[in-house]
């Protein structure tokens, strides 16, 4: 059995505060979970996808569910400068509950260590959508990964903080537990990141950092396509794979890696130019 975290609003419509906990439903659930939690085997990307570069692999039978005015989200430290051009996240949908024909799922900037997107006034750096029929039906077991590729890719930075953030109104208005993200074990699986909750349908952006059954971390993974940093990844048709920047032709990616080899050594010249000052100004 599934046990299942509900954010909600009250009937009024209106939003309340965000309780220090979500409520979880059915105690017999909460046993059960602990003890029959599944660990998903991890699978390797889909044709065109990125390197793998961050994740939270483990899922246990307990889903958030996401409702007409939840925002769900995923903080993670990336690893690799290039294009963010997909995630797979542990998601599922309603047997019974009417979804809309899509889920979204984007990829925002933090700041004060929180996503921060469209419903502040700052773009995602990447959104996408795939089928709802694609997501699988909740079961007994958690489910496996849905991979959602991302056109153009995020670009991100090597060692900056971004989030997957799934916006509110991935339901219809009024409808409940559609869609649901799976979190990881007990503890702080992913301590480069963490999971939030927001449940003011983007008024006021107040997160609320996940803690289900004592998991801070929901399941994910990342995929960057990194950029070129030799020549020979540009040959042999090497070039159209780099999305951040993408290439016309061999000879763009080869400029492109020129061009950042002179950056580098220039910084490296000023570097030294500045300590040569330093140590000639020194007395002895």
């Amino acid at each position: 059995m599934v046990t299942r975290v509900r954010l909600r609003r009250d009937v009024s419509g209106k939003t309340p505060l965000p309780p220090s906990r979500p409520r979880i439903r059915g105690r017999g659930a909460l046993v059960l979970a602990l003890f029959l939690s599944a660990a998903v085997m991890a699978m390797g990307p889909s044709a065109g996808a990125g390197v793998i570069d961050q994740s939270q692999p483990v899922v246990i039978n307990t889903v958030v569910d996401v409702w007409d005015s939840d925002f769900a989200a995923q903080t993670f430290t990336n690893g690799i400068t290039g294009g963010l051009d997909q995630v797979d996240l542990a998601v599922a949908r309603s047997a019974t509950a009417p979804a809309p024909p899509t889920f979204i799922v984007e990829i925002w900037r933090l700041s004060g260590g929180l996503p921060i997107g469209p419903p502040l006034g700052s773009p995602a750096l990447a959104s996408a959508s795939v089928a709802a029929t694609s997501l699988p039906l909740r079961g007994p077991f958690p489910p496996g990964f849905l991979s959602v590729k991302f056109v153009p890719p995020a670009p991100v930075t090597a060692g900056v903080q971004y989030a997957i953030v799934l916006p509110e109104l991935q339901c219809f208005v009024g409808t409940h537990d559609c869609f649901g993200w799976y979190v990881g074990p007990p503890g702080d699986p992913y301590q480069p990141g963490s999971g939030f909750t927001d449940r003011s349908a983007g008024r006021l952006m107040t997160w609320t950092p996940l803690s289900v059954l004592g998991s801070t971390d929901f399941a994910f993974k990342t995929y960057v396509a990194p950029r070129p940093t030799s020549k020979k990844q540009c040959k042999k048709g090497g070039w159209r794979r780099f999305t951040n920047p993408s290439f016309k032709n061999q000879g763009q990616c080869v400029k492109f890696v020129n061009q950042q080899r002179a950056k580098a050594g220039k910084r490296k010249g000023d570097e030294e130019k500045g300590n040569g000052k330093k140590t000639k100004g020194k007395k002895k």
